[in-house]
This record gives structure tokens, sequence and C-alpha cells, in this order.
């Protein structure tokens, strides 16, 4: 294995495709489909098929969790907005029942 440290910004045009022959090799390319720069994800042909299955799987599950994470982010902040906003609104309504300038 070779250890490096990189960061991409990826980019709603963003393309991950893979492929299974010869070796399994997972292709991120942050820039969109064929941009100058992309990033591979390969498992040796010499690891067995199950253990292959098991790292796509882990991919696949960390993957998984880092999108539900975002989601779940956009989620608490979508609320969080929608109950001020309510609650402005009820202040105004309060406001306006007790005949105040809203």
């Amino acid at each position: 294995m070779s250890a490096y440290n990189v960061t991409f910004f990826l980019e709603p045009r963003t393309h991950v495709r893979g492929s299974a022959l010869p070796c399994p090799v997972l292709y991120i390319e942050p820039d969109g489909e064929h941009g100058a720069g992309y990033i591979a994800l390969q498992i040796r042909n010499k690891v067995s098929a199950e253990d292959q299955v098991k790292i796509a799987e882990s991919v696949l599950k960390g993957v998984t969790a880092w999108r539900d994470s975002i989601v779940e982010h956009f989620e608490r902040e979508r609320t969080a907005v929608d109950e001020l906003a309510a609650a402005r609104e009820e202040i105004a309504r309060l406001k306006a029942e007790a005949g105040e300038d809203a």
C-alpha cells in the first residue's frame, strides 16, 4: 500500500465509475467524467473474490454513512429554520391578537 494524504474538492459534476477486470478499480473523477485528474482505488488481483467483495462493501458502507450524515445535517438545519419561521409567525399572530404592531 502507498500512503498519501490528498484532498480533492468534489463538485456536482463529480463522476464515479468502476471496473472489475482485470483488477477491480473504483475511479472518482472530481471534475467530471474523463476529466484531467482522477482518483483510482484498485484491489490487487491476488486478493480473493470474497475479500474483494468485502472491500467493496466496506467502501459502500463508508460512502453511504457519509451521504447519510450530510442528509441528516441538512435536515436538522432545515428543521431549525422551519421552527424559527413558525415561531416568528406565532409571535406576529399573538401580537396582532393583542393589538400590537408586528
